[in-house]
Order: structure tokens, then sequence, then C-alpha cells
């Protein structure tokens, strides 16, 4: 396929497979950083850079992995609700603009 970039670029992985190792020992851990899309994706969908939680816990089943994922889901929604009204005011306008039959 074409250059993705159009211009030399020097990408790197994920914190992911130093996280696994980190996990082993410690039992949770997480990572919180640039990640690079590999593949062509030129939509206003897909971006080519983005951050990203990795959270990494050992020995955990599925239901570990939901847990994990719902209080740090809520504890992000709180956060936002109590210390961010303003930036949830825009993004409720900017939603109600870019989607039809958006309410809140």
């Amino acid at each position: 396929g074409a250059d993705f970039f159009k211009k030399p670029a020097f990408l790197t992985v994920s914190g992911q497979l130093q996280a696994e190792a980190y996990a082993v020992s410690l039992g949770r851990v997480y990572t919180f950083g640039p990640t690079f899309r590999a593949e062509e994706s030129h939509t206003q969908r897909h971006l080519a850079e983005f951050w990203m939680l990795e959270p990494e816990m050992s020995f955990a089943d599925l239901k570990d992995d939901m847990d994990c994922a719902e209080a740090m889901l809520k504890h992000a929604v709180a956060h936002a609700l109590e210390a961010l009204p303003q930036d949830l005011e825009f993004f409720d306008s900017a939603c109600a603009k870019k989607l039809p039959g958006f309410t809140k």
C-alpha cells in the first residue's frame, strides 16, 4: 500500500509488553500513552495516533476484567461530572450538532 504518513515516521509499540511483565510481580498495573495505528485508515473515524489506557492484571478472568473496566469508567465519569462541568457542556453541544436525534 501507499505510505501512510507520506514522510518518514518512527513508531514504537505500546507499553503493553512491558506492563505484562510488571503485572506478573505487582498484580495490577497500567500504562497510559500514545498509541499508533499501523494500518492505513484515512477516514474521519480512524486516528493515526491516540492516547490509550491499558490495564494489565495477572491471573484475572473475564469478570475481573469487566469489574476493572466498570470501576475505571465510573471513576472517570464521576471525576468529569465534579471537576469538568464546562467540558461536559461542550461535549453535549458538540454531540447535539454532530448526531441527529441526540438528546441529553
